[in-house]
């Protein structure tokens, strides 16, 4: 769930031109918001729903200064945990307004596997600073050299849902820079066009749909391997997204949503 949960981090991101945009400012999201999603994984021909998968946002203190905690998790639900147990937690610290890092950590345990890996930003945003521990293994240090446009996997959800797209053509591809733990990584996006998009509770949406190029590995072939649906509206929340691993295909379903900054104009109304 962790790569899946990487998954959905990487989808969300939207950028136009031929270089990745940074932050500029935000009308899309606020302190308060909370969204999750059921992940589910086809087991042979029967579809299992394997866990859930959280994003929330609070208003925190971080030595001193005011700070957005932006807060993910992912688990297994305990059905599945026979199969393969994970928990996940994904926290980072960014000043509100200027959208600048303090703080990445990243806590995972995926079927006997560990890794806690945490990343603090000097002030200039210049050198990001990273430890790294898994299973019994040394803590591994790295100074890493920071960029204003290549984000850690949590903050580059919420700053990919400030970005404008509405320029973007039909099979655009956008590139995309993640830092995870010590390395970064350079996939793109596709620009698919706009669909309605019912989601399981039989609620439609008007969407923005995206192909994503993934890295090859463990997890995926190296193609165009994962969809993504996001609301045609100023929250930009992925309704479904539908990734293809080496080993089946995992589904996210949008479960629920709170606290949203602006209407959702994108929900289909039924007429009576």
């Amino acid at each position: 769930m962790t790569r899946f949960y990487l998954v959905l981090i990487f989808l969300i991101i939207t950028l136009s031109g031929l270089q990745a945009q940074c932050y500029k400012e935000n009308h899309v999201f606020k302190d308060g918001e909370y969204i999750s999603y059921t992940v589910s994984y086809n087991l042979g021909p029967i579809w299992v729903d394997a866990g859930l998968v959280t994003f929330s946002i609070e208003q925190d203190m971080y030595a001193g200064k005011p700070a957005w905690h932006l807060k993910s998790s992912g688990k297994t639900f305990k059905s599945y945990d026979l199969f393969f147990k994970v928990v996940d937690y994904y926290d980072a610290w960014v000043e509100p307004e200027t959208f600048h890092p303090f703080e990445f950590r990243r806590s995972v345990y995926e079927g006997g596997y560990n890794l806690l890996n945490t990343l603090r930003y000097d002030p200039t945003g210049q050198k990001v600073y990273s430890n790294t521990k898994t299973n019994n293994n040394p803590v591994r240090f790295d100074t890493i050299k920071g960029s204003s446009c290549v984000y850690n996997p949590l903050m580059a959800v919420y700053v990919a849902r400030t970005l404008d797209i509405s320029g973007l053509k039909h099979d655009a591809r956008i590139p995309i820079s993640v830092l995870i733990d010590d390395s970064t990584y350079e996939i793109y996006i596709r620009y698919l066009g706009k669909e309605v998009v019912e989601n399981r509770d039989g609620k439609k949406y008007n969407c923005v749909k995206f192909a994503a190029k993934m890295i090859k590995g463990t997890i995926f072939r190296g193609d165009e391997d994962v969809l993504v649906w996001v609301t045609d509206d100023e929250n930009r929340i992925p309704v479904y997204i539908e990734a293809k691993i080496l080993v089946g295909t995992v589904k996210a379903y949008l479960k629920e949503m709170r606290g949203l900054r602006n209407p959702l104009s994108s929900l289909i109304k039924n007429r009576r």
